[in-house]
């Protein structure tokens, strides 16, 4: 059990540094010996948790996008249903512990570990599904459509993730007309 927790607390203690390290130096510039410096553990223990940078960066992702990927079914729902009040207050408790590490995460951008093109896909392909069972009558292409609600709802995360939890008013109202405009494009006829 002992150990369990050990392994825990290292690799908490690791990609703390490590982010810390993200926020202040671009990711190819940081190494193994920068990131145990930071977290003040030995290279054979961090090679004991992960194989390299790029390893912890894929864990880090994988496990943010998972998080994510949980509440997204919920997220969706409410700017489809027009319940933007839930939807600001969700994501703001959804984001609130991890804020700084999601905010700071979403600046990286390498193939296989990017954490803003995983939420952006996992939207987009709600929205498309979303587009194709409502059988649109429409001229707009939709993956127009479904690309123009991923903004809206990217926009959203982005903004709250950068400013924490917001006054609910001006957020919603914005939220809502723009969400409003992208539903009137798929016409049901």
């Amino acid at each position: 059990m002992t150990q369990d927790v050990r392994k825990i607390k290292t690799e908490r203690d690791l990609q703390v540094a490590f982010v810390q390290l993200l926020a202040t130096t671009g990711f190819r510039h940081i190494t193994v010996a920068d990131i145990c410096q930071a977290s003040l553990t030995s290279r054979s223990t961090f090679y004991a948790h992960y194989l390299d940078k790029y390893d912890l960066l894929d864990q880090m992702v994988a496990h943010y996008s998972a998080i994510f990927a949980n509440r997204v079914d919920l997220r969706f729902n409410q700017i489809i249903a027009g319940d933007i009040d839930a939807l600001v207050a969700g994501l703001s408790v959804d984001m609130a512990e991890n804020r700084p590490t999601v905010q700071t995460l979403f600046t990286v951008h390498e193939p296989e570990a990017d954490l803003q093109a995983n939420f952006r896909a996992m939207l987009l392909k709600k929205w498309q599904g979303f587009i194709v069972e409502q059988a649109p009558q429409t001229d707009t292409p939709t993956d127009l459509i479904a690309a123009m609600g991923t903004s809206v709802q990217m926009t959203l995360i982005e903004w709250i993730i950068q400013h924490g939890e917001p006054a609910l008013g001006g957020v919603t109202d914005a939220v809502d007309t723009i969400r409003k405009a992208v539903l009137l494009q798929i016409k049901t006829d």
